[in-house]
């Protein structure tokens, strides 16, 4: 009987090993062909993302979805097929994924939503979202309240969420150009520009409120923010050549050694090199945005493919992990891979002004 129970015990232990082997993540690749179309599905582990690559026709698409482990593969079940001359769109399907059309038009990768007519009308309306204006605040048009917004409006800010469109007063003078507002995780932090040269005093928004927060010495605003982790904005001030951590949940302010933030690990620094290159912290994302000559273009991973999401941008406004702001004209949009492009808001005023203008959180 003993020996019939410590067998047992071994079973046990032996099938809980196994299934800890089965659902632990692991990196694989797996090549497949659907259709015609030749499709490469990897896991990263360390990047927590899966990543196809697509070959038709001898040329290469691809796409990415962050994601934990999951315990099979080969995810794409069917991949439909649509064409105009040279240029398609695969529109692959499976159960796990929500997946979206990728497509190459005009001899480029192009997201879905921006592919001519002829292949716009073969996609399913499903894929396009339709934007409405919702109302209006002073003079700003206001067609999706899914983020919370602070537009600099000379003295302060307008705060436009889906809770209440108010004013928030700062600042006593007139202010036209403002370089130095900071983000970190929760907050919005302004520097007092009611004085000169260097200021004692920083400013934290959070959900529209507004705090002073009094700092236990000057900082010059010949200075600049290379980044933040979490609620610590860290600033490198130039005159007195040196490095400080503000945080902005308690507004202390401390001088620390100097140090960058490279892919989440913290790296010494010398700071002659930060106040002449003006280096900023980098972080651990899956996907990059660059805008060049007025384009945005995606990249997954660092690969070779890059696929073109906007046209006529003049400013890029924020990058948060897969999302990106920008302005086209006087109109800020939204953009994420699987939902593609959303108009946000419309001012007139951003046809002269938007530089350092707009902050979201």
């Amino acid at each position: 009987m003993k020996k019939l129970k410590t067998f047992q015990l071994i079973l046990i232990v032996i099938f809980i090993l196994f299934l800890i082997f089965l659902i632990k993540p692991k990196n694989y690749t797996q090549e497949y062909t659907i259709n015609n179309v030749n499709i490469t599905e990897s896991f990263n582990k360390k990047k927590k993302s899966y990543y196809f690559a697509f070959n038709y026709k001898n040329i290469n698409l691809d796409m990415l979805y962050n994601s934990n482990y999951k315990n099979h593969r080969t995810f794409i079940k069917d991949i439909n097929v649509i064409e105009d001359k040279d240029n398609f769109c695969l529109i692959p399907s499976g159960d796990t994924f929500d997946f979206i059309p990728i497509c190459y038009d005009n001899k480029k990768s192009t997201h879905y939503t921006m592919v001519n007519a002829k292949l716009k009308d073969q996609l399913d309306k499903k894929y396009f979202s339709q934007t409405k204006k919702i109302t209006t605040y002073q003079d700003i048009e206001i067609y999706s309240n899914d983020y919370s917004y602070y537009i600099w409006n000379y003295n302060g800010f307008y705060y436009i969420n889906s809770n209440q469109n108010t004013k928030i007063d700062i600042f006593k003078k007139e202010l036209y150009t403002i370089n130095l507002i900071g983000y970190t995780e929760d907050y919005l932090v302004i520097p007092d520009y009611d004085s000169d040269y260097t200021f004692h005093n920083f400013y934290t928004l959070q959900k529209g409120k507004l705090k002073k927060h009094s700092l236990n010495r000057d900082i010059y605003f010949d200075s600049y923010y290379p980044g933040y982790e979490k609620n610590k904005l860290y600033i490198i001030d130039n005159k007195e050549e040196c490095m400080y951590e503000f945080n902005a949940q308690n507004g202390n302010l401390e001088k620390i050694k100097t140090k960058m933030l490279n892919k989440g690990n913290w790296e010494k620094a010398n700071i002659k090199t930060l106040i002449n290159q003006k280096k900023n912290f980098t972080y651990n994302t899956n996907i990059n945005y660059t805008l060049i000559d007025n384009n945005i273009y995606l990249n997954y991973l660092n690969k070779k493919n890059k696929t073109i999401i906007a046209t006529n941008v003049k400013n890029i406004v924020k990058i948060d992990n897969e999302d990106i702001f920008y302005l086209k004209e006087d109109s800020l949009y939204h953009f994420n891979p699987t939902k593609g492009e959303k108009l946000l808001l419309k001012y007139f005023e951003w046809n002269f002004n938007y530089e350092n203008m707009i902050y979201i959180n």
